[in-house]
């Protein structure tokens, strides 16, 4: 298919090869249920959108799993966590980071922003805007905790990973992190993304809810009952 006229969204069963449409994102039906698969330079991605207890037959099962390579130095998390700790120290203020892939390696990029105590937002988001070409955003919660709010969920709808550090000014500091692919999420641990040992100073606090693959797009919905309705 001609690059021009390839969907955003495809469509395929994990009995197909090669399994990567060529879209922008692409639906795998599988024995195990339903998956969402992306790739962007850096990354790439498959996770489950819809987990099934019954086997779909005559399909293979498929594994989630996210590639990064190479992993974004520690240092450059480090330089995160320290522009954070400034940004709270001096106003209480979160602040926005971005990483793009440049060749073959990372480069850290802290844009023009607006910046307040529950929010920070760039200034620019066209499509020479460091905003378009991020392919992972980190933003601080200054002395809150960790977590994705409503706010970040609304924000967060493209394709890349997503991190959020709290606590920042303490001796444990926390980090969250999750691939957001056009609103389907997954949270991921921090070492996944990152070249960092497995004591870190950091708290991981990613996979510790019980949810680990969900949606923003819509609140929870009982589907059986919704089917008779």
């Amino acid at each position: 298919m001609n690059e021009i006229t390839k969907p955003l969204i495809g469509y395929a069963t994990a009995a197909d090869s090669p399994l990567d449409s060529g879209s922008a994102l692409t639906y795998l039906l599988a024995g195990n249920g339903v998956f969402a698969s992306a790739t962007r330079p850096g990354i790439k991605v498959l996770m489950p959108v819809c987990l099934s207890d019954q086997r779909i037959k005559g399909l293979p099962h498929l594994t989630p799993h996210l590639t990064i390579t190479p992993r974004i130095p520690k240092e450059l998390l480090l330089e995160v966590w320290r522009s954070s700790c400034n940004a709270c120290t001096e106003s209480n203020a979160e602040i926005l980071f971005h990483f793009h892939k440049q060749d073959t390696e990372w480069k850290l990029q802290t844009p023009e922003q607006t910046q307040n105590t529950t929010s920070c937002q760039p200034t620019e988001s066209g499509s020479y805007s460091s905003h378009y070409h991020a392919v992972v955003e980190i933003h601080s919660h200054a002395t809150m905790p960790a977590f994705f709010s409503s706010i970040d969920n609304a924000d967060e709808t493209g394709f890349r990973i997503y991190g959020v550090l709290g606590r920042v000014n303490t001796t444990k500091p926390k980090i969250q992190m999750r691939v957001g692919l056009f609103q389907h999420c997954w949270n991921i641990s921090a070492k996944f993304v990152f070249d960092i040992e497995s004591d870190f100073f950091m708290t991981d606090v990613s996979v510790l809810s019980e949810c680990q693959f969900y949606s923003t797009d819509l609140p929870p919905a009982n589907v059986l009952e919704n089917l008779w309705n």
